[in-house]
């Protein structure tokens, strides 16, 4: 019952990210405070939170300067992270990468088709040949919006269940 917020916080997101693209601050910074209140009054200490919150950020704010993930993504990570405690959230990443890179390919090739993909990679091979950016163009795979947060939201829903029903942990 105690991961009730979390749940709560990880089917909205999931929902924004899937209907607009966005996962707004007014969903995600809350619940960063709000978690690591929860942790600094009720829960492990705020110390438990905080690196938690920590470990997100360093994780996920290189994705996001490379604009692998958006903002709103990094902010979901960092909820997650501060309400989860930071071996938690590392599971979570975890499972959300094995979960979501399979969901973004399918996705991508269902928008674009095999043409959008072929674009994109010679597009990236010019680029590294090169060493001259060349933006993505209209139909191609990199040029997508794909919503991240869904896959960050079943990595983190995982994580949860099989540690909390002891039936699988990668970190201790």
């Amino acid at each position: 019952m105690e991961q009730l917020p979390l749940f709560s916080l990880l089917l909205a997101a999931s929902w924004l990210d899937l209907t607009s693209h966005k996962i707004p601050n007014w969903l995600t910074l809350p619940f960063i405070l709000l978690a690591l209140i929860y942790h600094g009054l009720l829960g492990e200490g705020l110390a438990f939170g905080l690196t938690g919150l920590v470990y997100a950020f360093i994780l996920l704010f290189p994705l996001f300067f490379f604009r692998f993930l958006a903002g709103g993504d990094v902010k979901l990570g960092l909820g997650i992270g501060a309400f989860l405690g930071w071996n938690l959230f590392l599971e979570s990443l975890l499972y959300g990468l094995v979960i979501g890179l399979p969901m973004v390919l399918a996705f991508a090739f269902y928008k674009v088709g095999w043409e959008g993909f072929k674009q994109s990679f010679m597009r990236y091979g010019y680029i590294l040949g090169s060493k001259k950016y060349l933006a993505p163009v209209e139909g191609e795979m990199a040029g997508l919006k794909v919503p991240y947060g869904p896959a960050l939201a079943l990595g983190a829903t995982l994580a949860v269940v099989l540690n909390k029903y002891q039936i699988f942990t990668l970190v201790s």
